[in-house]
């Protein structure tokens, strides 16, 4: 799995979220669990 530069990936289990701050090629597990990427918030726009 390749881990992308300022995503976040969470543990749905455990409650842990990760920020990458150096993308490449790894697994990221928690109690050998992969971690999801998680979708960005949407924000309210601003007019």
């Amino acid at each position: 799995m390749a881990v992308q530069l300022g995503k976040r990936y969470k543990d749905e289990k455990t409650g842990i979220e990760v920020l990458c701050i150096k993308p490449g090629e790894c697994d990221l597990k928690v109690d050998d669990r992969a971690m999801e990427l998680m979708q960005p918030k949407v924000l309210p726009s601003a007019d």
